[in-house]
């Protein structure tokens, strides 16, 4: 066969391999929306915002859910998003599906389509990068407000391609309405404006350069555009005040300390986003290669910005990845017909093949009902109340007319407002957007620091409680506050004052332990063993001990050799309350036996440190290689290092990569490292924010009042004092 005939071929053979990653790509996000689409602690007050404005046909411009915040004033970022999921979610479950599979398709499309229209359309680039975005969105949940701006940035991006060398600014009227949509959706629209500006920029000095002449018929063209889309962004119920929130909340401490979202990532999944990301520049690489050197400079800047933002705000990494094919469609857009360097149509096949192959595996992975991540495996999960919402407490609720002012963590708030409990019942839900910065920090104190319960309780004078999978410390606190469970499931449980709705019988000890059984014994361990995890530290701090200590170690032993179960042996043994001596030992006994000193070092060093082994928990902290400190691992170490004084202690403190900024106590013993080291103003700033993230311990607080009155801190004495007054220290 002659070189044209193989050519031939393979451009036929590649043509089939394009439709059919088309077919299979639009597929796979299509099942993607099908998933629990409202299993997710962000979306359910959404709804009841929505909820609230259609049926008073008014913008929500105070917060009318929560006790705490009642009448506070609202910029609501989010009014259209809210209402269109509300009427979704009002279909029944396939409604919010139906919306997501619906906007993944448009957006996906959208860039196929480009692809043909910048001559892009058979080759395998445009492909891999539109994998290489889809990849990225993984590390966000599907539905949620940010999806408006997953569509606004492709919309944008391809609509500016396509009217790079425009003439009229009034041809941007479509971007104008969109822009509307997106200001009145999600807080990110201001990338609307800051890409046309830019763009503009580029084209202006683009032209400048080509034409050597100030290119007057440019600049107003993209002068008008940029003013049209800015315009439109005030288009809103709240005006100029809605360019606020964006700036106002990505810079308040609380919001990044408490929100996982804007937390980087860490260990593997850190690693997997730094490999895409070097796909990614190889990716653009080639493509600049193939249409010799023709890129947008715009989407350069973006791509390079939100990159650094991903790097320490875990949420930029879905924007990042939309600038991946942007890029590629850029190289289409600013090339010339001929100046190409075609890549080999069997190099395309190549490239189809593998990408396709990696999509069919997604929609298999989807669909195969043994897979555990598949979509019938994740609706079996949530049927059974495998989740991180309290599903079967609300359920319960409802049926047993339990009507009172709620307490529980931000992540309940939003599914009991969606229920129904949308009268000023709760205590908070997660849009943090609706709060001042005083009360986001006492939201995060209360989920970070159960100990503060009791002054909770004292303060706010609930009715009753209720508890998720993330309160798997609560029911000692609550125990100890008088309170008793008047519902119990493995993922949720209810509870209330002595004297409050008499006629709900307390749930027993052995009730509880039946009903755990029954559930393990219907359903199966949970797929997110991280719920089974919780659920037997919850059954300690319901003061079931032993119950706990024999699901634990009963479990089949290859589960003893995954991190998880070690997460929770340390929880059980080392946070209140605490296994007894006999259980700890016995577990210590197993993690030795194990031979697996990488799966069960954290264990041994708090063992070992709790048994006053220092130099042996040292000898255990210090094997563990550079970078792979837990947040947990490294505060142990530092407190070794600063109360032997030893001058390790200020390098470890100062390291960003293994603690958690709300980790009060790393803060304590950071101070005290820069008092070590002669530095008290330092030191003074460390300790306001062991202050700020830890009220409740009152060794901290102390040792705090110690240190401003040895310096004499005025600033750091009063932060104290008002500290004091709130959480009773």
């Amino acid at each position: 066969m002659s070189n044209g005939s193989e050519a031939t071929l393979g451009e036929r053979l590649n043509g089939k391999l394009h439709r059919l990653f088309v077919a299979l790509v639009l597929l796979w996000v299509i099942l993607g929306g099908f998933r629990p689409m409202m299993d997710n602690v962000d979306l359910g007050w959404h709804v009841a915002q929505g909820r609230w404005m259609v049926e008073h046909a008014a913008f929500y411009r105070e917060d009318v859910l929560n006790y705490p915040n009642f009448g506070h004033a609202v910029i609501n970022e989010y009014p259209l998003f809210q209402v269109v999921l509300y009427i979704a979610w009002s279909l029944g479950w396939w409604g919010p599906g139906m919306l997501t599979a619906l906007v993944y398709t448009v957006l996906v499309g959208a860039l196929i389509r480009a692809a043909r229209f910048f001559d892009l359309g058979v080759s395998s680039l445009p492909t891999f990068a539109i994998g290489l975005m889809l990849l990225f969105f993984q590390v966000a949940f599907p539905l949620r407000p940010h999806l408006v701006t997953y569509l606004g940035v492709i919309l944008f991006g391809i609509f500016l391609l396509r009217h790079r060398h425009g003439t009229n600014w009034t041809a941007f009227w479509p971007m104008a309405l969109f822009q509307i949509a997106w200001t009145n959706s999600h807080s990110a629209f201001v990338l609307g404006p800051a890409m046309v500006a830019l763009f503009g920029a580029e084209m202006i000095l683009r032209h400048g350069l080509r034409d050597r002449s100030i290119p007057w018929t440019t600049i107003r063209t993209w002068l008008g555009a940029f003013l049209l889309i800015l315009l439109a962004c005030f288009v809103n119920p709240y005006g100029w005040a809605r360019f606020g929130p964006p700036f106002y909340q990505d810079r308040l401490e609380s919001i990044r300390a408490y929100v996982g979202e804007m937390e980087p990532l860490v260990g593997g999944l850190a690693t997997l986003y730094g490999d895409l990301t070097l796909l990614a520049v190889l990716l653009v690489v080639l493509a600049i290669f193939f249409r010799r050197g023709a890129i947008s400079y715009t989407f350069i800047f973006f791509a390079l910005f939100f990159y650094l933002e991903a790097v320490t705000v875990k949420k930029a990494w879905p924007i990042f990845g939309l600038f991946i094919p942007l890029l590629v469609l850029s190289t289409g857009a600013f090339s010339s017909s001929n100046a190409l360097r075609k890549p080999g149509a069997w190099m395309n096949v190549m490239g189809h093949l593998f990408i396709t192959a990696l999509v069919a595996c997604g929609i298999y992975m989807e669909l195969a009902p043994s897979w555990p991540t598949s979509i019938s495996s994740t609706w079996r999960e949530y049927d059974h109340g495998r989740t991180e919402l309290s599903l079967e407490a609300t359920a319960w609720m409802k049926a047993h007319n339990v009507d009172g002012r709620l307490f529980h963590r931000c992540e309940d708030g939003g599914m009991l407002q969606m229920e129904g409990f949308d009268h000023g019942e709760t205590f908070s839900d997660t849009g943090f957007g609706k709060y001042d910065e005083a009360f986001i920090h006492e939201v995060g104190v209360v989920n970070e620091r159960p100990a503060a319960i009791p002054q909770y309780l004292r303060a706010y004078q609930p009715d009753f409680v209720v508890c998720s999978t993330f309160c798997y410390r609560w029911p000692h606190y609550l125990k100890v506050s008088g309170w008793r469970p008047i519902f119990y499931s493995p993922n949720s449980s209810v509870w209330t004052r002595p004297d409050l709705r008499t006629d709900l019988a307390t749930v027993t000890d052995r009730e509880i332990m039946e009903a755990f059984d029954r559930d393990l014994t219907t359903n199966g361990m949970p797929v997110d063993t991280r719920l089974f995890g919780r659920n037997l530290i919850a059954l300690n701090s319901l003061d079931l001990e032993d119950f706990a200590f024999d699901k634990l170690t009963g479990l089949p032993k290859d589960l003893h050799r995954t991190p998880w179960y070690w997460e929770a042996a340390r929880f059980l043994c080392f946070s209140q309350p605490s296994f007894s001596a006999a259980h700890r030992n016995a577990l210590l006994a197993e993690a030795v036996q194990l031979h697996d000193d990488g799966l069960t070092a954290e264990f041994r060093a708090y063992a070992s440190n709790a048994d006053g082994d220092t130099n042996g928990t040292l000898r255990i902290l210090e094997a563990i290689p550079y970078g792979q400190l837990s947040n947990y691992t490294a505060e142990l170490l530092l407190k070794i290092y600063v109360d032997h004084k030893r001058p390790e202690a200020l390098a470890l403190a100062q390291r960003t990569d293994c603690f958690d900024l709300r980790n009060g106590h790393h803060w304590q013993y950071f101070a005290e490292a820069e008092e070590q080291a002669g530095h008290p103003d330092a030191a003074a700033r460390a300790w306001k924010k062991a202050i700020f993230y830890c009220p409740d311990d009152s060794a901290l607080m102390a040792a705090a009042t110690a240190f401003a009155n040895k310096h004499r801190n005025t600033p750091l004495f009063l932060s104290i004092e008002a500290s004091s007054q709130i959480y009773g220290q």
